[in-house]
This record gives structure tokens, sequence and C-alpha cells, in this order.
């Protein structure tokens, strides 16, 4: 997810078309060259009549992106959190199934105060290990409320539970998938709502 567009960028001496990415804490490009620049580690970023410019050490992009460049300097330069991302606010009634680390829980905890005990609630998140958890996606569709969302997340990279596994499960038990999200290096998560149509 992110902000993402077609267009020329200059590293240092060389020049290329490609496609540019800016979301998840990292810039990219895929041309005749590729960048893969985390946030985090640029040293500067400045916009200027439509061209954003990144340094990391001895190297500087040069993005053209015309009306965009401010866009992208700003979500650089004001990155959001990851409960902005998943749609967490400090009025929902939230609760958490399944294993999260103490740093998801103290993020939680911090916007939203702790989880409620019943439902229903505004977001659920559920931690999937295997295929046998998925049922736990058809048992949160009970307990949310009918606007509300569930957030199913796992472990990236495991053949045994992929997003086709969970997307499919979600949208044969009366779910629709609305948005993709990087939970964190390792995990990804996918947001799961009840059709209009059946709220």
């Amino acid at each position: 997810m992110g902000l993402e567009t077609v267009c020329r960028v200059k590293l240092n001496s060389e020049v290329s078309e490609g496609k540019a990415h800016c979301g998840d804490g990292e810039l990219e490009f895929r041309g005749e060259f590729k960048i893969r620049w985390k946030w985090a580690e640029l040293e500067r970023v400045t916009s200027n009549d439509g061209v954003l410019i990144a340094v990391k050490g001895s190297d500087m992009a040069e993005f053209h992106l015309g009306d965009a460049a401010a866009k992208w300097e700003h979500a650089i330069k004001n990155p959001k959190s990851r409960l902005d991302k998943l749609g967490l606010k400090p009025t929902h009634k939230y609760t958490a199934w399944g294993e999260f680390d103490e740093t998801f829980a103290a993020e939680l905890n911090h916007v939203a105060g702790y989880p409620a005990t019943e439902g229903p609630y505004d977001i659920i998140f559920v931690r999937l290990n295997t295929q046998d958890d998925l049922d736990n996606l058809a048992k949160a569709r009970q307990a949310i409320a009918k606007n509300g969302a569930i957030w199913a997340v796992w472990l990236k990279g495991k053949k045994e539970l992929t997003e086709t596994h969970v997307r499919d499960y979600a949208r044969s038990n009366g779910l629709v998938d609305v948005k993709v999200a990087r939970f964190s290096d390792t995990l990804s998560s996918l947001k799961l709502v009840i059709p209009v149509a059946n709220r």
C-alpha cells in the first residue's frame, strides 16, 4: 500500500523511467536500476518544482513526480503509525485473539485503552498460525459490529498459510477483503468486513 506512479528517476548520474513506490516505510524504484531505501535511513528528503530529492549516504535520487512530490515528502517525513494504517481509533471497542507481541499490545492500549471483554467489536485482530486457525475468522464475524472489521494476521512466506488461504476462507464464510497491510517485518495482514448488502 502507499503512493505509486510511473516516473523518471535520476540516481547519481544514471537516469531511467520506471515505477516508483512510497509506502510502508520504504522508497522504491524499479527501472533500469533499482532503489529500495528505508525512510529511516534517509539523511535528507526535500521537494522542489515537482522533484523529490532523497539522499542516502553518498547516493542521491531525484524523483520527477510533478504535483505529487510534496505529498511524497510529507508522507516520508510524517509516517503513519501501524495503528493509523490499521484504522484503530481511540473510540473503538476492540480485542485481539491469538499471540501478538508485547509491543503491539502496548500500542493498542496507548491508542484505545485495554481490550473490551465482550462484543460487538469495532475491530478484532486475529492471529493465524495454521489453516486450522481460519475457523476463528468465522467466529470473529459473529462478534463484530455490522460495520466492524477483522484484521487477519499471519506469518509471511509460509506455504502452509498464505493470503490466498485467508481470502478464500473469508469469502466462503460471509466476509470480503478490502485492504492488505504490512503488519510488521515478518507478518502480513488482511482486513475483512461483512459485505454492505448483508449488514
